[in-house]
């Protein structure tokens, strides 16, 4: 069983605490996204959301809420806060966020993602999201975890060794996003047998 108590015990030692700030690129964009946790039942649980076909990257894949970095944000996590405040009208308290994890480099549009956790015994009723989202998942995390395999399909195509995907219900979670809850389900593995 788990609680918010028990969870950032878990995690908090291992993730990142540094506030960062883009440095100027021409090569790459950047990007940060937010994993809530929270819990139904003692149990916790990660929201994820598809992307509609409206989107210019990435359009109909699955990903952690969030998006590009703009000249007003002051740092990555404002990034973060701001992105799924906009996208599911969630209000996250920078208090909630515990750290972040490495960030990730998308394998076909040239983004450099960072990814924040935040924890919150529960979230709000979701009723209000924008253009880019098509569906919210709502997904319980330690089975989401224990899904992890190689993606053989991406490996081969980017040469690649070792990329994960994840699988929930019908949707497949693989690249960026995958990368990232490949991160989590390190950190939990050291108390939980995959």
């Amino acid at each position: 069983m788990y609680n918010e108590k028990v969870l950032k015990h878990l995690i908090y030692p291992f993730l990142n605490k540094k506030v960062i700030l883009p440095s100027p690129s021409l090569q790459f964009r950047f990007a940060a996204v937010m994993i809530i946790i929270h819990f139904k039942n003692r149990s916790p649980y990660v929201i994820l959301i598809k992307r509609t076909n409206l989107v210019k990257n990435h359009a109909g894949e699955i990903s952690f809420p969030g998006g590009n970095f703009i000249e007003n944000d002051v740092n990555m996590l404002e990034t973060a806060v701001r992105e799924i405040s906009e996208e599911l009208g969630i209000k996250i308290k920078k208090e909630q966020v515990i750290g972040h994890l490495n960030a990730v480099k998308t394998l076909t549009s040239r983004y450099i993602i960072y990814p924040y956790v935040a924890l919150t015994d529960r979230i709000p009723e979701i009723t209000d999201i924008n253009y880019e989202v098509e569906k919210i998942i709502d997904v319980p995390l330690i089975p989401l975890l224990k899904s992890r395999e190689n993606d053989l399909k991406h490996q081969q195509q980017f040469t690649i060794s070792q990329l994960p995907r994840f699988t929930y219900k019908n949707e497949i979670i693989w690249g960026a996003t995958a990368r990232i809850l490949d991160q989590l389900a390190k950190l939990f593995s050291r108390e939980i047998n995959f």
